[in-house]
């Protein structure tokens, strides 16, 4: 998008970065067909909470983050995940709030930027992708991981996860290439049939008794295997994990049918359901595994298919096995479309320069295929480096990968949350003032704040064990270079940045 520079006036209206009919009248026919938007009015609720409990995990999480929560929370697995719930509630509620309001691909991007400013908007950009990059390689290792140990463990050859990840970076790319509305479509049909999967071996375990008996007290704080408050506050960065994703719907609105009505369902729909799932499913694992056994599950193991063949046979077992790669096929293909229109909504600056061209779409499927290229590129440029950095092509690194990606990537979301939720309070205070409740507009959000600061808190204390802290030092330093930047913005091209983030807006 080329700029006259003679008659262009920027100005916030309602915290948005607005431009007057002035700007940019005459923008090339050719520019309008490579920046002609994603699909409108395409897909509905339904296919908005596929996209967000797809991103949850429904059994993925069931089967390889189980592991981590209960290595803290102990038996206090299901009350953990209650407790989580809660406070992904709390930020639903800001989201439907700023949903009410505004819908775009952009989502936390617009919302902070309308209410604390071009600076933390951008701020957000930069946090919000790494925290979202992190967690999508998180789940691009925890596909491959669990497809290469299914080959091996029903084979003779030991399968290396790089062979794996050739269906990363074919067939999801191909499929989101087509466009949303296939692969939720898709997403919705196996969620469906391993979610059947799982509540057989949960009824199963559960009605036999488990391992020890039934434990009721799981659904407690309190009980001789429980974590306690530190070892629940350690679990709760693990709920934060497994939820991520939940938020994704808000990113379709420019694509969804009444997007200001059906966009805040889905998100707040998405955690009812995935929250009423996880308690019932852990809860039978917990069961599963039995009391006195739960701080000896091993992180690294596939705890579920060792239950199906112990509670049900060995037949039922290879079905778990097969649910768990459809699970987690489906979470890294919705946490795939996540990430590409977000970087969508950055391409469209249309600005000079590379970054401009990830707003480009294709003209038959109107899907943003330069963004959907370049993110597979980068999946592959950092599965070799991972390669490289830890000599080594088995699952037996790659899940050690896995787990310290997902425990570092989740920070810069709750960082997100905590400023989305100041950020509410401000926009409808200032800008909507007409329609400010006390409960649900300042007491809620600044609660929700409050919450996820503590939780935030849990990645530190205690502290984690090494090498995380290197990881967590190199988290610090790509924060610090997006402050670095925004300064520089702000100092020395303010009307770049507000170009860019009403260009996002769009």
């Amino acid at each position: 998008m080329s700029l006259k520079n003679s008659n262009i006036l920027n100005f916030q209206k309602e915290g948005a970065i607005i431009e007057n009919e002035g700007i940019n009248s005459s923008i090339e026919e050719n520019d309008d067909l490579l920046y002609n938007g994603l699909k409108k009015n395409t897909i509905g609720v339904i296919e908005c909470i596929a996209l967000s409990v797809g991103g949850i995990g429904l059994s993925g999480a069931t089967f390889f983050v189980y592991p981590n929560i209960a290595a803290s929370a102990g038996t206090s697995v299901p009350f953990t995940i209650f407790f989580g719930a809660l406070c992904c509630l709390t930020v639903a509620n800001t989201i439907s709030i700023f949903g009410k309001y505004i819908s775009s691909s952009a989502s936390f991007f617009v919302y902070i930027t309308k209410g604390l400013g071009n600076e933390m908007g951008f701020l957000s950009v930069w946090i919000l992708m790494v925290g979202y990059l992190a967690i999508m390689m998180s789940a691009v290792f925890m596909f491959v991981g669990s497809l290469s140990d299914v080959i091996t463990r029903h084979s003779n050859f030991h399968c290396p996860w790089i062979l794996c990840l050739l269906i990363v970076v074919t067939i999801i790319p191909m499929l989101a290439y087509i466009g949303i509305d296939v692969v939720l479509k898709t997403s919705i049909i196996a969620m469906i049939l391993e979610t059947l999967v799982i509540l057989g071996l949960s009824i199963t375990i559960v009605i036999k008794g488990g391992d020890q008996g039934n434990y009721p007290l799981a659904f407690t704080p309190v009980g001789e295997y429980s974590g306690g408050i530190s070892g629940i506050a350690t679990g709760l960065v693990y709920c934060t994990f497994i939820f991520v994703g939940f938020e994704g719907a808000a990113t379709l609105g420019q694509e969804t049918r009444n997007p200001k009505k059906n966009i805040p369902i889905a998100v707040f729909g998405s955690i009812v359901f995935a929250a009423t799932w996880f308690i019932w499913a852990m809860y039978s694992m917990v069961v599963a595994a039995g009391p006195s056994n739960i701080f000896s599950i091993d992180t690294t193991q596939f705890p579920a298919g060792l239950y199906a063949k112990r509670y049900i046979g060995f037949w039922y077992s290879v079905i778990i096995d097969i649910a768990g790669v459809v699970s987690t096929f489906g979470i890294i293909s919705s946490w795939f479309n996540i990430v590409f229109r977000i970087i969508y909504s950055i391409g469209k600056t249309r600005e000079k320069g590379i970054i401009s061209w990830f707003g480009r779409t294709n003209e038959k499927f109107k899907t943003p295929h330069i963004a959907i290229l370049g993110l597979t590129g980068f999946i592959t440029v950092m599965s070799a480096i991972i390669v490289g950095s830890t000599k080594s092509i088995y699952t037996e690194s790659s899940w050690k990968v896995y787990n310290y990606i997902s425990f570092t990537g989740t920070i810069p979301v709750i960082l997100i949350f905590i400023i989305t939720n100041i950020a509410v309070v401000r926009y409808v205070k200032v800008y909507q003032s007409k329609d400010f409740q006390l409960l649900r507009h300042m007491i809620l959000p600044i609660f929700s704040a409050i919450l996820f600061t503590v939780i935030l808190g849990g990645n530190f204390y205690p502290p984690p064990e090494y090498p995380i802290p290197y990881f967590l030092i190199g988290l610090g330093i790509l924060l610090l270079m997006g402050v670095c930047v925004m300064f520089y913005l702000y100092r020395f091209n303010r009307e770049y940045l507000k170009n860019m983030l009403f260009q996002m807006s769009l």
